[in-house]
C-alpha cells in the first residue's frame, strides 16, 4: 500500500513539474511573439543598468556580457516594428556597440558610457512609440497605450543617465508623454510624432562617436 502511495505522489509530482515546465514555455513564447508587448520592452534598459553595475565593482568582462545580452534583445525588439523604429534600435545598438569597444580597449569612462546609455534608452522610446501608431492605426487601443508605458519607461530610465542639457531636454519630453497620458490623448498621432520628433532631435545632438 505504502509502495502505491508512494509511485502515485512521484506521478503526481511529474505531472506538476511538467504541466509548470509547459506553462513557462508557452508564456515564454507569448512573450518572444509580441515583445514590444511585455516587460521584454524594456529588458535592454535593466541590463545596461546591470553592466554599470558591474563595471562600477570593476568587472569589465561580466559587464560586456551584460551589453551582448541588450543588445540581443534590442534585436529581438526590432522584430515587432517597421524600418523607422529598427532604424532607431540600430541606433541604440551602435551607441552600445561603441561602450563595449571601449570597454575592451579599457579606456571607458562614465561620461561617454551614461551619454550612450541614455541615448539608447532615448531610442528604445522612439522605437516603442513609432509600434504605438502602428497599433492606433489598426485600431488596437490597448496595445498602443501598452506600448505607450514602455517609451515613458525608457525616457524615465534614459534620465537617471543623463546629464547636463541632454536631462533637462528628457525631463522635459517625458513630461510632454505624461501630459498626453493624462489628456487620453494616445491615440493621436500628430501628438505623438511631436514627441517622436523631440526625441529625435536629442539623439541626433548626442551622437556617439
Amino acid at each position: 500500500m505504502n509502495f502505491n502511495k508512494g509511485i502515485f505522489y512521484f506521478l503526481f509530482a511529474i505531472l506538476v513539474i511538467g504541466s509548470m515546465v509547459i506553462y513557462f514555455k508557452v508564456q515564454r513564447d507569448m512573450k518572444l511573439e509580441n515583445p514590444s508587448l511585455t516587460d521584454l520592452a524594456t529588458e535592454p534598459d535593466l541590463l545596461m543598468n546591470t553592466a554599470d553595475r558591474t563595471l562600477q565593482d570593476h568587472k569589465s568582462l561580466t559587464a560586456i556580457g551584460f551589453l551582448e545580452d541588450a543588445i540581443k534583445m534590442m534585436k529581438l525588439l526590432e522584430k515587432d516594428g517597421d524600418s523607422i523604429s529598427t532604424e532607431a534600435i540600430e541606433v541604440a545598438i551602435g551607441d552600445l556597440e561603441i561602450v563595449e569597444d571601449h570597454i575592451k580597449a579599457e579606456d571607458i569612462n562614465d561620461d561617454l558610457m551614461y551619454e550612450a546609455f541614455a541615448d539608447a534608452m532615448n531610442s528604445l522610446a522612439f522605437a516603442s512609440l513609432r509600434v504605438s501608431e502602428q497599433f492606433i492605426r489598426e485600431g488596437k487601443k490597448e496595445e498602443a497605450r501598452v506600448t505607450i508605458n514602455y517609451a515613458m519607461d525608457h525616457l524615465q530610465n534614459s534620465i537617471k543617465f543623463a546629464r547636463g542639457q541632454q536631462k533637462e531636454d528628457e525631463i522635459r519630453i517625458a513630461s510632454h508623454l505624461q501630459k498626453l497620458i493624462d489628456e487620453h490623448l494616445e491615440s493621436d498621432i500628430s501628438q505623438i510624432d511631436l514627441v517622436m520628433s523631440e526625441i529625435d532631435s536629442v539623439v541626433k545632438a548626442h551622437v556617439i562617436k
